[in-house]
């Protein structure tokens, strides 16, 4: 049951990370007034979220798998 949860509670959590990560810069990128190494700076913190999201969902759906063999 507990790896059911992770399945679903993973990108949930990582949709929040993501929107919470990028609530602060918003109107920045919407009026263009990002730097540029800002705006490269933001891109790798979003994908190390995504990454680290899929490793886990990766992980919480073997584990799920196992759990059910």
């Amino acid at each position: 049951m507990l790896w059911l949860l992770a399945v679903v509670g993973i990108p949930i959590l990582v949709v929040l990370m993501l929107f919470f990560s990028a609530a602060g810069d918003f109107w920045q990128i919407i009026t263009l007034k990002i730097d540029f190494s800002r705006l490269i700076d933001d891109l790798a913190h979003v994908l190390a979220i995504v990454v680290i999201g899929a490793l886990a969902e990766l992980f919480s759906l073997y584990m799920l798998f196992i759990h059910f063999m």
